[in-house]
């Protein structure tokens, strides 16, 4: 009974404000703003993407936020840190307008879809809204020198997807899944050969993933260690040299605090990030009715904007992914472009203007919408030993 009288109070609450806010629409508009908070990445991403596009009126706007409730969220410190920076409402609120908006149409308030892509390539052209202060650098590198890794040396994220979370729960993930899961001995060569470079490799996840087997000076297996806790979740995301990923929570992190990340492997395109230059690519191979599809096939067919993984499935498609070998060979290559300044060659530079045009084209007004102008550059290495086939 309780229940329901403060369910119905909430609800009157909810309309007397629609109607205030209403009223003083020719002065101000209201929007409600809701993030994915449940999500590590889009956490990360949402309000930033949101935030870096430019502005489109100067009618003063007046954006309520809403972060989710304290507990379900996928990362309390990244949270707090975006309630510093937005306008954030409690979660009942922005609720509660929600539904009565709902009820009552001609009340409700703009609500925009948050999105982690976006159509303006907001990543490109602007900066960073969450920076670390001077305190949490400090604690940043020493919660490092714990681990035994030298803070002032380059440190490389690696960022591999397996089904380890959701069993971790109980659950179980369709068998699409394989499509976009890795298992992280893939990369036990890869971390070898960018330490051998002198960088420090640290992977990471959430704590339920299968150990790193590599015991190695400067690689070091932080997902599996005491150390991890939600604030060195961000703080390293978002201060390491570069980020090696398949595709899930934490590299979106390191896009919202504009660190490169090379995507090795990419199958999911519709979930890939055309619209930014610091989201280096390469494809795993497609294959379609028993034939290696080229990026415009790809394009052509219904593979490019497959959402669901059980899709692929449906469709009979195939993926050829690189051996551990090529992982390894294509890592090191961009580790150079990187240390590089990412200029790279001519040839380089001339092949990803040719990926760019087939994407604009095929991609059509969807992908402009979607992703923006397609910046993302292709691997070096993929590309010199691949363009023949993949940019026909």
């Amino acid at each position: 009974m309780i229940r329901g009288i403060v369910k119905s109070s909430l609800e009157v609450f909810a309309f007397l404000c629609l109607v205030v806010l209403k009223l003083l629409q020719p002065l101000v508009r209201f929007r409600l703003l809701v993030v994915g908070f449940h999500r590590f990445g889009h956490l990360a991403l949402e309000p930033e993407v949101y935030l870096s596009r430019p502005k489109t009126s100067d009618r003063r706007v007046i954006d309520l936020w809403s972060l989710g409730k304290a507990g379900n969220r996928a990362n309390e410190y990244l949270a707090s840190q975006w309630s510093s920076v937005v306008n954030t409402q409690p979660s009942w609120l922005v609720g509660a307008l929600q539904r009565a908006g709902r009820r009552l149409p001609p009340l409700a308030l703009e609500n925009p879809k948050l999105s982690i892509h976006g159509p303006d390539n907001a990543l490109d052209k602007s900066t960073p809204h969450l920076k670390f202060s001077d305190a949490e650098h400090q604690q940043g590198r020493e919660q490092l020198m714990k681990m035994g890794l030298d803070p002032y040396k380059p440190i490389v994220c690696l960022i591999v997807r397996d089904a380890s979370h959701y069993q971790s729960r109980g659950e179980k993930e369709s068998a699409g899944y394989s499509f976009l899961n890795f298992d992280i001995s893939s990369f036990e060569e890869t971390a070898f050969a960018l330490a051998g470079l002198g960088y420090q490799v640290m992977r990471m996840g959430a704590g339920t993933e299968k150990p790193f087997a590599v015991d190695a000076p400067g690689i070091f297996d932080y997902a599996k260690s005491e150390y991890r806790s939600e604030f060195l979740d961000v703080y390293i995301a978002g201060t390491c040299t570069f980020a090696i990923s398949t595709q899930t929570g934490p590299d979106a992190v390191c896009l919202a605090f504009r660190r490169p990340v090379y995507y090795v492997d990419v199958t999911r395109f519709s979930q890939f990030f055309f619209g930014t230059q610091i989201a280096f690519w390469n494809p795993a191979q497609i294959h379609l009715s028993g034939k290696r599809l080229s990026l415009k096939q790809i394009l052509d067919s219904p593979v490019f904007w497959l959402k669901d993984p059980d899709d692929f499935l449906r469709h009979g498609v195939e993926v050829v992914r690189s051996t551990p070998s090529e992982l390894a060979e294509m890592s090191v290559a961009f580790a150079k472009l990187a240390a590089d300044g990412f200029r790279g060659s001519d040839e380089w530079r001339m092949q990803n203007e040719s990926a760019f045009s087939i994407l604009e084209l095929g991609m059509g007004e969807r992908g402009r919408l979607t992703f923006g102008l397609p910046t993302a550059p292709l691997n070096p290495l993929f590309a010199k030993r691949h363009a023949g086939w993949f940019l026909e």
